[in-house]
């Protein structure tokens, strides 16, 4: 039973990491050195404005997996606000949609409420050519393009830096879907969001690979869940086979039992008897063998 479960485990773990809309990207400096990587299914939730200036949303938009990564940094100095923030950029082009990215922010500064040691996910943006994709956003200004931003607030940092965050040298792995809001503000611009699902990802790295896996707070709760369930499910058949093996003897009828019974007081008897016997015997070997030494004496 157990090993079964595992290997239900492991196949449907297996079903996720191969999943067909999730990408792979990585970036490199110039030296050839990798800085990023990251694997995820990103799908993008975006709101457009009309010609008739009404609200209208565009549904899910998904990254392509095939998005390549020019203009990606390792290091970047990012404008925000007034302040720069020293960052590693992760930016997707939509090969078949002109004008269209998503950029991906990194960084290790203290002041977005990064641990030293730490670096975080901390902004999502997203440039939009209505345009070339006319199919999704209808009456819109032909040419129009639209870039969806969050606004950065020191004193309060953005809810995803709070949340995709790991060590130095660690990769994070959040197999769950998680959304987080770009914009909700309508002073600047329509609403949009982000959810990342499959999440693997490692920025300010060290090395060729992924460092070790660290599980999203929210994920290993629910992965702690797993051991729970399998402890209870053992602990119901183990309950289901006593249950169904005294149900079993109430319904037998008395002679059976009686048989039964019978059998039993036979097979103990003839058990304890063999025993007896047994030490008799060796009993009388011993006093044998002291009747002898005394002859010989």
């Amino acid at each position: 039973m157990i090993p079964l479960l595992l290997l239900g485990l492991a196949a449907i773990n297996a079903a996720d990491l191969s999943d067909e809309n999730r990408g792979q990207w990585s970036v490199l400096s110039e030296n050839g050195t990798l800085c990023i990587k990251m694997y995820a299914q990103i799908d993008l939730k975006l709101s457009y404005v009309k010609d008739d200036d009404s609200l209208a949303e565009a549904g899910i938009i998904m990254v392509p997996v095939d998005a390549t990564t020019e203009n990606s940094s390792c290091y970047e100095k990012v404008q925000v606000g007034e302040d720069i923030v020293d960052s590693q950029v992760l930016q997707l082009n939509f090969p078949n949609n002109e004008g269209w990215n998503v950029r991906i922010y990194y960084t290790e500064d203290a002041r977005l409420d990064v641990d030293p040691g730490d670096y975080a996910l901390y902004q999502v943006t997203v440039t939009a050519n209505y345009s070339s994709m006319p199919d999704v956003f209808k009456d819109t200004p032909k040419g129009h393009t639209h870039t969806y931003y969050s606004v950065i607030d020191f004193t309060d940092p953005p809810f995803i830096a709070n949340d995709e965050y790991t060590k130095v040298g660690d990769c994070l792995y959040c197999p769950d879907s998680q959304a987080y809001i770009i914009n909700e503000d309508p002073h600047h611009g329509p609403p949009a969001s982000v959810s990342l699902t499959n999440l693997q990802m490692q920025a300010y790295m060290t090395g060729d690979d992924f460092g070790k896996i660290v599980t999203c707070a929210e994920d290993e709760n629910e992965l702690d869940l797993v051991p729970v369930i399998v402890s209870c499910i053992l602990a119901g058949l183990v309950l289901f086979t006593l249950v169904a093996y005294f149900v079993y003897r109430a319904r037998l009828p008395i002679d059976i039992l009686n048989i039964t019974e019978q059998e039993f007081e036979e097979d103990e008897y003839e058990l304890h008897h063999e025993k007896q016997q047994l030490h008799e015997n060796g009993q009388g070997q011993i006093n044998n063998g002291f009747h002898e030494q005394e002859q010989r004496y």
